[in-house]
């Protein structure tokens, strides 16, 4: 039988290991409530020269943008693999934006957009087009008859390396695009 000393320590570890669990989740969720957030908050809407803004605010960088639309089932199937890509090679200089082509709601990104965001961890520029790609948005943003899934890759320079396109015949592959953005964030 312990002895009441013994007891006495087991409950006060008991206590201090409930504490500390318990700070480490609250911090968690703290974490991933600010990563939520952001994701949320930063969805902007922009026209084609918003949208150059953004690409030219990240000079110096290799930029993927990942052209998207909630309604677009291999979209959503390749989007976590552009926030992968967004972690894994950030530190050698890559950029990630994503660029929605979600109808806007009075301005402002819909609801199901900021949800698949918060979903991802998409803790990086989100766009949506204020212009509908079946519109002129396929026009304006070079996206060929306005077939997502759709990447764009550019250089440190801020110009286009090179545009990964989707067809009926012909899906994007993860490979193409990771092959073509290790090639573009190595030491020149």
């Amino acid at each position: 039988m312990d002895s009441p000393v013994a007891r006495f320590s087991r409950r006060k570890w008991i206590q201090k290991a409930a504490t500390i669990s318990g700070g480490a989740l609250l911090t968690l969720s703290r974490i991933h409530a600010a990563i939520a957030q952001k994701a949320s908050d930063s969805v902007k809407v922009v026209d084609k020269p918003g949208y150059d803004k953004v690409i030219a605010s990240h000079k110096g960088k290799v930029v993927l943008v990942d052209c998207w639309a909630t309604w677009c089932v291999p979209c959503r199937k390749a989007f976590p693999k552009s926030v992968e890509w967004s972690k894994k090679y950030a530190d050698k200089g890559l950029v990630v934006v994503s660029l929605s082509f979600d109808d806007p709601v009075k301005g402002q990104a819909p609801e199901a957009v900021k949800k698949f965001l918060i979903e991802q961890k998409a803790d990086f520029d989100n766009l949506i087009s204020s212009v509908d790609i079946g519109g002129e948005g396929a026009e304006l943003f070079n996206i060929p008859d306005g077939a997502l899934p759709h990447f764009k890759l550019y250089g440190r320079d801020g110009k286009l390396i090179k545009q990964f396109e989707s067809s009926e015949e012909k899906e994007v592959t993860h490979d193409e695009v990771e092959k073509a953005l290790k090639s573009a964030i190595q030491p020149k």
